[in-house]
């Protein structure tokens, strides 16, 4: 299993490793692209500017012909070679938009898999939990027993002491108690094991706690097992 996770581990660092490279390269790409741009804009100026001294020619027409278009002759070359050199770019960032498209993915997959791990982690402790839970149970019937038959006071310093500490652990662990007595009754958290007729108290509330009930990271592990108030109901002749 260890194995498995460090070999899983090493793979996630590599993927990590190359969409970082790939980021960077879209970087370099995009700053390519921003100064053919610039090389560009100085062809389209030098053309304006032989055509604008073409028009202004008045007379001698045929003087300078020749130069100009040997100007023009090797900004259209140049031209070539920049449109090529964009198509490259543009095949290039194709490329890198899909390698973009693959490092989302990957993070999507980084996050999910984080979750897994965590609900996974999350389930072996919820049965560890589960588990301990008579463990607490008995502790509590245990301090119950002690007080109400008279036990040695130490005795009963001691397993509260304990309990105490218990309960902390717990607590740390994500377990919390779930509240009961005198609360309204709530089908996803309580569960009913007999109903008493109250005078003092509304219908559906509470009236003792059975067997506590407790929610680990927002989810019921075993509900709270509760007597309800009810109506008295009455006798007519």
């Amino acid at each position: 299993m260890e194995d498995d996770s460090a070999r899983i581990k090493a793979r996630i660092e590599e993927l990590e490793t190359e969409a970082k490279d790939y980021s960077a390269a879209v970087e370099n790409e995009l700053s390519k692209l921003s100064g053919l741009k610039g090389e560009l804009s100085g062809i389209i100026n030098e053309l304006a500017r032989i055509r604008s001294n073409l028009e202004n020619k008045d007379e001698d027409k045929d003087k300078g012909i020749e130069d100009i278009e040997d100007a023009i002759a090797i900004l259209s070359e140049e031209l070539e070679s920049k449109k090529k050199e964009a198509e490259g770019i543009f095949k290039g960032e194709q490329y890198l938009t899909e390698l973009k498209y693959l490092k989302a993915d990957f993070e999507n997959y980084k996050r999910r898999m984080a979750k897994e791990k965590r609900e996974a982690a999350n389930y072996a402790l919820e049965c560890f939990i589960t588990e301990l839970l008579p463990i607490k149970d008995s502790l509590e019937a245990a301090i119950m027993h002690a007080k109400t038959n008279n036990k040695p006071e130490g005795l009963v310093k001691g397993v509260e002491m304990t309990m105490k500490q218990f309960e902390e652990l717990l607590k740390r662990a994500g377990l919390e108690e779930i509240k009961a007595e005198g609360e309204k009754f709530d089908p996803f958290r309580h569960e009913v094991v007999s109903r008493e007729e109250k005078d003092m108290q509304q219908e559906n509330t509470i009236t003792e706690v059975v067997r506590k009930g407790y929610v680990f990271h927002d989810k019921v592990l075993r509900p709270a097992l509760v007597k309800l108030a009810m109506r008295k109901t009455s006798n007519t002749e």
